[in-house]
């Protein structure tokens, strides 16, 4: 295989469009003039970016946009190559240019620091695969005037690949029971503005997706938090909560707290369900991260199913951008939530939906989450080799840990000496559903954005760093 020169420097076109688009284009006019010949090693992001003086951000950016129109090819640790005219791919229809059409740019700044706050589904090459679906959908559907209307119901396929995507062990819900959602926050919201009224109560963990919570309180619900432990919510404090303040509804992650991720454990559960079926109040099942958690106690949703609205997404195991999710209702309520999902979404998008259903139901979705936990796995390594001497809560198939920290530290502090150091991580702040005098000393560190393997294993080699430094190393602190 032909190895460039290592000085090899693409040679920028002036304009005034964003800079990783210019080195986009010179490095594919130098593919086209023969400059860098199939099989051509690209120079090591870093390299580039030092040399040309952008960040690494920057040529991240660059390499996945050429990627994107076909011209190379990345070797996770081997580097990015070009390809030869023999493994060009056949050609998809084609595509929006950047010198034809506006580039949206979130500008220099945000690429200077590593986003270790996202917990979208990891990228393993399913672009591809949603590519050719998308152009199989719009080419050979015998609904053609589906691309351009209104939604008028549910296929029996939607329901069929929500019944299958919901399934968990001992569980299978029926499709009458099923509805698609536009992911699976507007289906959550869909049923709390379904079942409550401005003023009733909603139980939230108090460590959780709050961005539920803050929806709801938004919506003139008011939120009550729940003691919980290392394994999720404490049952019995839950049940005075219901005796004393009477709340309608509860929400959980059972399978995979985020961001502690606590695994409730099969007696709580069964100890739950009894406590809603004995005071009548409504459960949320949120089990976006069920498939990743290696979770195979009984749902929520087989303890308790007149109560329960079990709720899974394509978000975090395929893709965040499909906005494509489903609840399997409590028999009789699924004609309830369906229209509240339309009138409080605006309707859901016929080409993401039969897109997201045929990703299910041929068992792709399937085989791209096969692919994410084998790059979580290594993720997770690396992160269990930079800070395993700490308190780190993680699992190996999920893409997020919990880091408890030591002594001095408190999260906002621990959290601006990272970002200091250029990587985001989120505090426990951000994932409490209400002001609170519940302190965890945490923060969740995720490692779901498209960095390679050794970008991570710096970025965790920083956080020891820092964690080491104590406050004393962390000027804004007083």
């Amino acid at each position: 295989m032909t190895h460039i020169a290592g000085d090899y420097l693409p040679r920028l076109p002036e304009g005034n469009r964003p800079i990783y688009v210019r080195i986009a284009d010179a490095i594919e006019q130098d593919i086209d003039e023969g400059v860098l010949p199939g099989g051509s090693r690209l120079p090591p992001m870093r390299n580039l970016a030092f040399d040309i003086g952008v960040t690494i951000g920057t040529i991240s950016r660059a390499y996945n946009l050429i990627a994107e129109r076909g011209l190379v090819v990345g070797e996770v640790g081997r580097g990015t190559y070009v390809r030869g005219k023999e493994a060009a791919p056949s050609p998809l229809p084609a595509p929006f240019r950047p010198s034809q059409h506006p580039v949206f740019d979130l500008g220099e700044s945000s690429e200077s620091v590593m986003n270790l706050d996202t917990t979208s589904a990891i990228h393993t090459g399913q672009a591809k695969i949603i590519a050719e679906q998308f152009a199989d959908i719009a080419a050979n559907h015998s609904h053609m005037h589906m691309l351009t209307d209104y939604v008028p119901g549910i296929p029996a396929s939607w329901r069929e690949a929500g019944s299958l995507l919901l399934s968990r062990p001992g569980y299978t819900p029926s499709p009458d029971t099923v509805i698609a959602t536009n992911g699976a926050h507007a289906g959550i919201m869909a049923v709390i503005m379904t079942l409550t009224a401005p003023g009733e109560r909603i139980v939230f963990e108090t460590a959780t997706y709050a961005s539920i919570a803050r929806s709801a309180a938004l919506a003139g619900r008011r939120i009550v938090e729940a003691p919980m432990d290392e394994d999720g919510i404490l049952p019995d404090a839950f049940e005075k909560l219901c005796a004393r303040q009477h709340p309608k509804l509860l929400y959980l992650m059972p399978s995979l707290n985020n961001p502690t991720l606590a695994r409730l454990p099969s007696e709580r559960r069964e100890k739950i369900a009894e406590i809603c079926r004995r005071y009548s109040v409504w459960i949320i099942e949120d089990a976006v991260y069920a498939p990743l958690s290696g979770d195979d106690e009984p749902p929520l949703a087989s303890l308790c199913p007149e109560l329960t609205f079990h709720v899974a997404s394509m978000s975090k195991t395929v893709s965040a951008s499909l906005r494509a999710g489903w609840i399997a209702c409590p028999p009789g309520h699924a004609g309830r939530v369906q229209p509240a999902h339309r009138m409080f979404s605006g309707g859901g998008s016929y080409p993401m939906k039969e897109l997201a259903s045929r990703l299910v139901l041929s068992g792709e979705a399937e085989r791209i989450l096969h692919k994410a936990r084998a790059v979580i796995g290594r993720r997770h390594a690396l992160l269990c080799k930079a800070l395993g001497e700490f308190d780190l809560r993680s699992n190996p198939n999920c893409p997020f840990a919990w880091l408890m920290l030591p002594e001095p530290w408190r999260s906002g502090p621990f959290r601006e000496a990272v970002l200091q150091r250029g990587i985001m991580i989120a505090q426990e702040d951000d994932f409490k559903p209400a002001r609170s005098d519940t302190t965890f000393h945490a923060v969740r560190i995720a490692f779901a954005a498209q960095y390679d393997d050794e970008r991570y294993g710096e970025a965790f080699a920083v956080i020891a760093d820092v964690l080491q430094s104590g406050v004393a190393g962390h000027t804004s602190v007083i």
